[in-house]
């Protein structure tokens, strides 16, 4: 069972956190791992303030606070932890695609992140938020990250992130994962969700798969800092892995094991998709877990169905 963390935006944003007492020792693991990871970038912390004024709410920055007082770390390296995928996206890769069905469109993904020791699949869990204007939502996460990664709205949308690299330099503008977070928080459809990542600045580049209510209701939003181009279905479903299939903004993957296998993933996927699209999310969870489609860094795999609200989550052994 996939331990789940309540959090009510209509409290105060220092005591949001406050569910996350039960966590608290995960949520320090994980962050020495990111830092670790991260290595000679955490020397940089104190700058991370700097730019957290100009680009992270004062609401999210209360939300760090908090947490770096229970987890007994300075702030700066709370936010630098949350701040991993802008910093540190080639060590992530993904799969995933959405279809329709009877049921309205159904979302699916692995998420595929290298750690030491597992500890993302070990430490993953369900972040359950009510309190948001366009209404309650659903992250699959991890104890001390406040951004989202993938997750699903009831009623209005799913999203996940895949990791892209391009041929373009950040930029300083807002974190992607705080953006996804407040399309959760405001929008209160399929429509308004890609209309705001597709126009937010954003710090780096990433692939965003977004999947409505209704049929045909599956884009990928393919961005860089600067530029995006929406990428719709075909024969009645879209995948993503993680290179650019719209936008001519590919960097180079030389050397990078994620990167260099996205394309055999995508045909994989898409091959398996073509053969028969999946009604439910067994059929799905079967796909994600293709040989040929699942690797051995998969820390999360996902099914969502945006109409029903239905969220599956496996963590592989």
């Amino acid at each position: 069972m996939v331990p789940r963390i309540d959090i009510d935006l209509a409290q105060r944003p220092g005591q949001r956190w406050a569910t996350l007492g039960p966590h608290v020792e995960g949520a320090r693991q994980l962050l020495e791992c990111y830092l670790r990871d991260l290595g000679a970038l955490a020397t940089y912390a104190p700058l991370i303030e700097s730019y957290a004024q100009a680009f992270v709410s004062s609401e999210h920055r209360e939300e760090i606070a908090s947490i770096a007082r229970m987890v007994g770390r300075p702030e700066p390296e709370v936010l630098l932890g949350n701040l991993y995928y802008e910093a540190f996206r080639q060590l992530i890769g993904c799969t995933a695609f959405a279809c329709d069905t009877p049921d309205g469109p159904i979302h699916a993904r692995n998420l595929d992140w290298w750690t030491d020791d597992r500890i993302l699949a070990r430490l993953s869990c369900i972040v359950r938020v009510q309190g948001a204007t366009a209404g309650p939502y659903e992250l699959v996460s991890w104890p001390g990250f406040i951004g989202a990664l993938s997750g699903l709205a009831p009623g209005r949308f799913a999203i996940s992130l895949n990791a892209v690299i391009s041929s373009e330099p950040p930029a300083l503008a807002p974190p992607v994962v705080l953006l996804i977070r407040r399309a959760f928080e405001t929008c209160g459809s399929f429509a308004e969700a890609i209309s705001l990542l597709e126009r937010s600045p954003i710090a780096a580049d990433c692939l965003l798969l977004v999947t409505g209510t209704k049929s045909g209701e599956m884009a990928v939003i393919e961005r860089t800092s600067t530029r995006s181009a929406v990428r719709g279905p075909e024969d009645g479903f879209v995948a993503v892995t993680n290179d650019y299939r719209r936008l001519d903004a590919a960097g180079s993957v030389s050397g990078n094991h994620l990167q260099e296998t996205a394309c055999g993933r995508f045909d994989r996927a898409t091959k398996l998709l073509r053969d028969g699209l999946p009604r439910d999310s067994a059929t799905c969870l079967g796909v994600l877990g293709d040989q040929a489609v699942r690797m051995s860094i998969t820390v999360q795999q996902m099914v969502m169905r945006p109409r029903t609200g239905e969220l599956v989550v496996r963590i592989p052994d």
